[in-house]
């Protein structure tokens, strides 16, 4: 049984010489790319839609703690997932 592994999205935003000034590009691991943008705004407008249109992560899933575990908001967290169970008190009386 093979399994496939998940797609990684770290999107970023790269600045080369064009034919006649600097362009900027919004550019993915995932291998989505935008168009090339004389501003960088433009370039981030691209990057924003991109995010915008990957599928939402469960609440079971999301991270905790993104800075520590390097994780992005559109990103599931192997070490935050299913850990809310764990600290579920609404059965207990006080």
């Amino acid at each position: 049984m093979t399994t496939v592994a998940p797609v990684r999205h770290r999107p970023t935003i790269t600045r080369t010489a064009g034919e006649l000034s600097t362009v900027y590009r919004f550019v993915c691991l995932c291998g989505a790319a935008g168009e090339e943008h004389a501003a960088r705004r433009m370039a981030q407008v691209d990057l924003n839609e991109h995010v915008l249109s990957l599928p939402k992560v469960p609440a079971t899933e999301r991270c905790q703690a993104p800075r520590a575990h390097g994780r992005s908001v559109w990103e599931s967290c192997g070490l935050c997932a299913n850990q809310g169970t764990l600290f579920d008190l609404a059965g207990v009386d006080r």
